[in-house]
């Protein structure tokens, strides 16, 4: 080999060398600790409440019985709290009742969720926008239940006692920020 070439393939190695150390500089470093604080989740609660009197055309009492076509009402109330600084309430649903009695009248009345107030201000449903929700509130839902006008002749002369109806709120998220 030529000593140009042998001179080439030193020179050529040691700057590899060089380059290769170039990244790795040193720096002094420590480490410390840090105590850290609680943190604590919120809470939605509501408390079960009772239903009143079915009421048929937006209020009048049920004097005769109930036909196809028909939907009555009842308000059912109720206490929801909760804490958190973005707690808000996102929806409102009822379950399936539970009757008293099941019969062909109980299988084919539709419950749902008609209306809505939270501390006497009507709620706009389904919501669309999340609604900031205090430690304590009066919940009123109300409750629709519709009796299909293709109901058959079994359900006439029955009765549908309500014993109870699970009323669900989920939360949603509030943001205070403007």
């Amino acid at each position: 080999m030529e000593r140009l070439t042998k001179a080439a393939l030193a020179t050529g190695g040691a700057a590899v060398l060089l380059l290769g150390g170039a990244g790795t500089l040193a720096f002094w470093t420590d480490e410390g600790l840090a105590t850290g604080t609680d943190l604590t989740a919120g809470t939605l609660t509501m408390t079960d409440g009772t239903c009143g009197d079915w009421t048929l055309d937006g209020g009048d009492a049920i004097t005769e019985g109930i036909v196809p076509g028909d939907t009555v009402t009842a308000d059912c109330a109720l206490t929801l709290g909760g804490t958190g600084d973005h707690l808000a309430l996102g929806d409102i649903t009822v379950s399936a009742p539970t009757w008293a009695e099941v019969n062909a009248l109980t299988g084919v009345l539709e419950v749902d969720v008609e209306s809505a107030t939270l501390d006497a201000v009507e709620l706009t449903l389904p919501l669309t926008e999340p609604v900031a929700v205090e430690a304590a509130s009066d919940l009123v839902v109300t409750i629709a239940a519709t009796f299909p006008e293709d109901s058959g002749n079994d359900t006439q002369a029955l009765t549908a006692s309500l014993e109870d109806v699970t009323v669900q709120v989920t939360q949603a998220h509030v943001d205070s920020t403007p």
